[in-house]
């Protein structure tokens, strides 16, 4: 009895998980995916994840570069990037929001160093 008890909850969990797929709805959903991509050694479809005109940007060389830097475990974070009239610039980083969260919350703002401006150009 406690096998087919167990057995009616894998299986249940198993479609369950099977029924709904990510989308790249979200910049973080978007990230996992070209993440799971790279893993998979699926260029076609990481390429999917870019507009038509930014397809180019990752060369098939590059993606195999980036696909032998994955590994199991990853960190993902949101960030929008102000840039001012002056040239000065803002990155904001922002928590996960759950499903229940109203709004976005920061939780850290940092300015962008000189150095480093070239990056977001």
């Amino acid at each position: 009895m406690k096998k087919l008890i167990i057995s009616i909850m894998l299986a249940l969990l198993l479609v369950g998980c099977t029924e709904e797929t990510m989308e790249p709805d979200t910049p973080m959903n978007a990230a996992w995916l070209m993440k799971l991509n790279l893993g998979a050694q699926d260029y076609e479809e990481f390429q999917s994840l870019f507009y038509e005109e930014a397809k180019e940007n990752v060369s098939k060389e590059t993606f195999q570069q980036y696909s032998s830097l994955t590994t199991s475990n990853s960190n993902y974070k949101n960030y929008e990037l102000i840039t001012f009239e002056n040239g000065e610039m803002l990155l904001v980083e922002f928590a996960p929001k759950l499903e229940d969260d109203e709004h976005h919350k920061i939780v850290n703002v940092k300015q962008v160093p000189e150095e480093f401006k070239t990056l977001f150009k």
